[in-house]
């Protein structure tokens, strides 16, 4: 496989998990701290995959998941004193 077909292939491995965690996010009722979880395993992985860009995580990912939770889960339950979130707040 040519090195640009496997960073695409990379870069959409990646896209899909993000996907998953808004799906988790949108329809489901897991905790705060589980989706937290789930955004770090992501973060771990792209700075694997892709080392230096974990700035590029905090603009994209990070940025996209903490939107999508304020607008859809006001109301569920969360750990108030977390000491980081995964998200960045």
């Amino acid at each position: 496989m040519r090195p640009e077909d496997q960073r695409r292939e990379g870069l959409e491995e990646l896209a899909r998990e993000s996907d998953r965690i808004v799906n988790l996010i949108l329809h489901t009722s897991l905790p705060r701290v589980d989706v937290e979880i789930q955004i770090e395993n992501l973060r771990q992985e792209c700075a694997r995959r892709y080392p230096g860009s974990e700035e590029l995580f905090e603009m994209i990912y990070a940025s996209r998941f903490r939107r999508i939770w304020q607008q859809w889960n006001r109301d569920r339950p969360h750990e108030d004193d977390l000491a980081e979130s995964a998200w960045g707040e």
